[in-house]
């Protein structure tokens, strides 16, 4: 927490120790959506211009407000990026392809037979807000309450749309292993 006596914001110290200690956060939650490593360290970086430029206007007082800020701003240029270059299955594709997929969590459930490629496709086939619940919530491990402010909903609608998109994330999953029709 900042108080009345101490730095802001926008003093350059403070900034810098917020970049150091989120950074490595805003990138895995980069890789988790876009999958390209250049891609994802490309909006990393823009989601910390931005934030430079922005800070000003920032009315947080606690870490947490900013880094619920930080991902907020990240989704956005993810959802812009993704909007802009209409390449995301080719993105998916060329990472799979070339073996770049390389989770930062833990691994599929154990004898489910799952590889990373296919989860990540299955995950690619879903709307941007529920990519973007299953990989706050599976991925970077936020409680529904920090999902929600970043998401613009109540940690109870947070809950329910994660929940529903893990169903829609099912469903594909088992479209894919021959087990649905």
């Amino acid at each position: 927490m900042l108080d009345d006596c101490g730095p802001t914001w926008t003093d350059p110290a403070t900034l810098g120790g917020l970049y150091d200690r989120h950074y490595a956060s805003v990138l895995r939650y980069c890789v988790h959506r876009l999958y390209v490593r250049a891609v994802t360290e490309d909006v990393t970086s823009e989601v910390f211009l931005e934030v430079v430029k922005r800070i000003g206007s920032f009315a947080g007082r606690e870490e947490t407000d900013f880094a619920n800020w930080l991902f907020a701003i990240a989704t956005r240029r993810i959802h812009a990026t993704v909007r802009k270059s209409r390449r995301r299955r080719e993105l998916l594709a060329a990472a799979a392809r070339d073996g770049r997929l390389h989770p930062a969590a833990s691994a599929p459930e154990p004898g489910r037979g799952l590889a990373w490629a296919e989860l990540y496709a299955a995950i690619a086939t879903l709307s941007g807000r529920d990519q973007t619940l299953i990989t706050l919530r599976s991925f970077e491990q936020l409680p529904f309450e920090r999902i929600a402010v970043i998401c613009g909903m109540k940690p109870t609608a947070a809950r329910v749309a994660y929940g529903r998109a893990l169903g829609r994330l099912r469903e594909r999953l088992t479209c894919n292993d021959g087990r649905g029709s």
